[in-house]
């Protein structure tokens, strides 16, 4: 979707252009049949037509009537109280910092388009603690809150239950906007015919989670020669496991010569048990579900694919020196590690290291699959509107989202590219480009996003790490499957259930 636009957005850019020198063309021509006399005399006696403005990112068009007036209606929004989803999704703050005053004026933008106040209540900044408090609120019924914003994988889980509206039933929001992670929200619903809860830019704890692979720019240069060819392989769709491993295989390095690999070699990467081996499986381009004829997920994970990517995750960790446990950060700064696959918002861990780093997506399992960069985009913050909210603010609640995510997008994302990143949004540079592609392709696999409900979540970690052979996945399978697909079935039963 978010390519189909940029589309669009570079044909109503062309098009002026092209009118442009067609105008003038024609003026030649007349010029050469006229005289210059009889041209001064033509020009004089027509009006020149407004030029139209060009459109940019920074003021792409949403579809928000302009007349909208919520004579000061305040919209009370509880949201999740972690420092992050304070400043970056709900507050921001005027203190000099770019990401953090675009945050803030996002919001005195959508209040003085609207007429409306946005009052962000922060909830509890226990991941455990917040989920618990909004239940509470949704249980009791009462309409103190017009609008939740939550952790998404949260969300799921509560919205399965039916305490949320469905947006499609909705007015004022775009879902067909740039703004909206329109993928995302496809695979992360119960009922593929409804949308619960909402991931765009509105939120930037979700565009903090897509996976970002960093690389030590000096450090590959010396192994490998020319970064090109790590670009070439991302834009020609072979940037796969097999040739990431290849590259930490080959950088390894044993630094004091004790013939085995320890934590001062040099190797292709470091992980921990919670994160890395998620964020991988979360980012190979298999989704691990398939839907039914009304729309419903069907766990699809124990497939040929499915299989190999346990297999391959094992390899990665445990074979031919590619990585080890150990701190993913602190051996990536110590130039240590080649790669340091992460997410977006690692960038602001990198600030100081004193060596060039690249960016690249994640690498896919296989060339046949797109990227999907999921790695902790569940974790991120999505918006829902309780059925015991007031009714005579839903009207303003849906626009004030509207805007709040459109002009996100219009200068909250720039910002944080060109301080965070440092790359201007408009660079054409290649890192740009890479940056471009792991945007484009935010996600979720459906088995993440319901992890809260189903315990689908870490099927791979559970199953991979710390094992001793790369048959484990499929060892562990064979095991869990029967109560896995049975907490997915029960969970639509109770669902169709619902009034």
């Amino acid at each position: 979707m978010k390519r189909l636009f940029a589309v669009l957005l570079a044909a109503l850019m062309v098009t002026p252009l092209l009118t442009a020198c067609s105008e003038s063309g024609g003026n030649n021509d007349q010029e050469a049949s006229q005289g210059s006399q009889g041209t001064e005399a033509q020009a004089g006696s027509v009006e020149a037509e407004p030029e139209e403005e060009e459109i940019t990112r920074a003021n792409y068009p949403d579809t928000l009537s302009p007349d909208l007036n919520y004579n000061g209606t305040q919209l009370d929004i509880i949201s999740f109280g972690s420092e992050n989803c304070q400043k970056y999704d709900a507050l921001g703050e005027l203190n000099g910092d770019v990401v953090l005053d675009a945050v803030y004026n996002r919001n005195i933008a959508a209040e003085d388009r609207l007429n409306v106040k946005l009052n962000f209540i922060a909830g509890s900044a226990d991941w455990g603690g917040f989920p618990g408090e909004v239940l509470q609120v949704l249980q009791a019924g009462t309409d103190d809150y017009d609008l939740v914003m939550e952790e998404s994988s949260q969300l799921f889980s509560q919205s399965i239950q039916g305490y949320y509206y469905d947006w499609l039933t909705l007015d004022n929001v775009d879902l067909d906007q740039p703004w909206w992670y329109s993928e995302m929200m496809e695979e992360s619903q119960l009922d593929n015919s409804k949308r619960f809860f909402l991931n765009g830019d509105i939120c930037l704890t979700v565009f903090f989670g897509a996976s970002t692979m960093y690389y030590n720019k000096p450090l590959f240069i010396d192994h490998f020669g020319d970064t090109a060819q790590l670009y070439d392989a991302v834009l020609d769709g072979t940037w796969t496991y097999d040739k990431f491993a290849d590259y930490c295989r080959n950088v390894y390095t044993d630094v004091n010569g004790d013939g085995k690999a320890d934590d001062g070699d040099v190797m292709g990467f470091r992980f921990e048990q919670w994160g890395i081996p998620n964020y991988m499986s979360m980012s190979t381009g298999l989704k691990y579900v398939t839907r039914d004829e009304e729309g419903f997920p069907i766990l699809d994970i124990y497939t040929e694919n499915g299989i190999r990517w346990g297999e391959t995750l094992y390899k990665l960790l445990y074979t031919d020196n590619i990585s080890m446990l150990g701190s993913k950060q602190d051996t990536f700064i110590a130039g240590k590690s080649l790669f340091y696959p992460g997410m977006f918002d690692t960038a602001m861990t990198l600030r100081q290291v004193d060596f060039d780093y690249g960016i690249l997506p994640y690498p896919k399992l296989d060339e046949s699959l797109d990227y999907l960069c999921g790695a902790a985009t569940a974790n991120g913050c999505g918006v829902a509107i309780p059925v015991s909210a007031n009714p005579e603010k839903m009207s303003a609640t849906t626009a004030a989202v509207e805007a709040l995510c459109a002009e996100a997008y219009r200068k909250v994302v720039p910002a944080w590219y060109d301080t965070a990143l440092k790359i201007k949004y408009s660079d054409a540079n290649i890192d740009s480009q890479m940056v471009d592609i792991i945007y484009d392709h935010i996600n979720s696999p459906f088995i993440m996003m319901g992890d809260k409900a189903l315990g689908t979540g870490s099927i791979y970690t559970n199953a991979v790490f710390g094992s001793s052979n790369e048959g484990a996945f499929a060892s562990w399978w064979g095991s869990n499957e029967k109560l896995l697909v049975k907490k997915l079935d029960k969970a639509i039963e109770n669902y169709k259930k619902l009034p």
